[in-house]
């Protein structure tokens, strides 16, 4: 695997400031190779896998990519401390968005609609949860606690009567 690179070394078209993908706990192979996909279409830089994610060479997985899992820059991690260290310390990122399903008009935290946030004037990370629950407990409870504004959520906003989007399908659309 390439690990992803810092920011003055990324091969990806946005080398000034890049983004890259948080997978957290999403355990379909198909979403994980969808995603995969997505991220070299979009020019992500790297991405990063928590624990409880699909093996990127899953047969389904790699099928889904399309061939991207042997393209985009790829890292495991321990977990979130972890994830968090190598984002901040390691590639440089200035602000870390965790995709909820909720916004405060729906009684949510303080949640930023995916195309009002600026991706491109920091290194940026997008962190996508699991299926069936969303962002981890760690994540969340950082979620809920950050004060100083470089961990915020994001969402997509939907009509009415949709509940909700899968993994993928969040992830892609707000790459």
């Amino acid at each position: 695997r390439q690990e992803p690179s810092s920011p003055s070394s990324s091969s990806s078209g946005r080398t000034k400031n890049p983004l890259y993908l948080v997978l957290d706990g999403v355990g379909d192979p198909g979403n994980v190779g969808t995603l995969l996909r997505s991220s070299l279409a979009v020019g992500v830089a790297g991405v990063v896998l928590m624990p409880g994610t699909c093996d990127v060479w899953n047969p389904k997985a790699l099928r889904s990519s399309m061939g991207a899992a042997f393209q985009v820059p790829i890292l495991e991690t321990s977990g979130w401390q972890q994830t968090l260290s190598v984002l901040v310390d390691d590639l440089n990122v200035g602000a870390v968005y965790g995709a909820t399903m909720v916004s405060v008009e729906d009684g949510g935290e303080q949640s930023d609609a995916h195309y009002d946030v600026d991706w491109t004037s920091n290194s940026t990370a997008l962190i996508v949860g699991s299926e069936g629950g969303g962002l981890c407990d760690d994540i969340r409870n950082d979620l809920a606690a950050s004060s100083d504004g470089n961990l915020k959520a994001v969402h997509v906003p939907m009509n009415p009567g949709i509940e909700s989007l899968n993994a993928a399908v969040c992830g892609s659309v707000i790459l």
